[in-house]
């Protein structure tokens, strides 16, 4: 099984990025998946210190998606506005969550075990078939918690506070 660091709401924060990529190395997180609002494409090497496979979706934020997608890709990563991803037999849908009708309606379509969204700056677990993922905040500059979630071995999921 693989243990899986979400984060989301970075806004360039380089600190939040240094620590959440160091605690995730440090646990054994084996994948990252980053649910949109990175903002600069200054801060992607960050995110290319941690040690494992790495996702990525836009926000409703980054407004220079050209040198994101540029930057990741150059790192050899993925970036997109939505992504489908398979684990340990689970599947998942990852958006940054601006649309509440389309969280709605991908809740109702019993095709993912997981939705993992960002965008609201509010950790939310909600489990379930599916469960929903709201990382929260990493840049803690609205609700002043720089949050994380992991997903264990398990598959269950929990919020992690800096």
């Amino acid at each position: 099984m693989t243990l899986v660091g979400i984060i989301s709401d970075s806004h360039d924060n380089i600190d939040a990025i240094k620590k959440a990529v160091g605690y995730l190395n440090k646990k054994g997180a084996e994948m990252l998946i980053h649910a949109g609002d990175l903002i600069s494409p200054f801060t992607i090497p960050l995110f290319y210190e941690f040690d494992g496979k790495k996702y990525f979706v836009f926000g409703n934020n980054d407004g220079e998606k050209n040198g994101l997608k540029r930057k990741i890709e150059e790192m050899g990563g993925i970036i997109n506005d939505v992504l489908e991803l398979e684990l340990n037999g689970k599947r998942f849908i990852v958006y940054h969550g601006t649309d509440p009708s389309l969280l709605h309606i991908l809740r109702k379509c019993s095709k993912y075990d997981f939705i993992i969204t960002g965008h609201t700056h509010e950790s939310v677990i909600k489990e379930g078939n599916p469960t929903l993922i709201n990382p929260g905040e990493l840049c803690g500059y609205l609700t002043g918690r720089k949050t994380l979630c992991i997903l264990d071995e398990d598959m269950k999921p929990e919020i992690v506070e800096f």
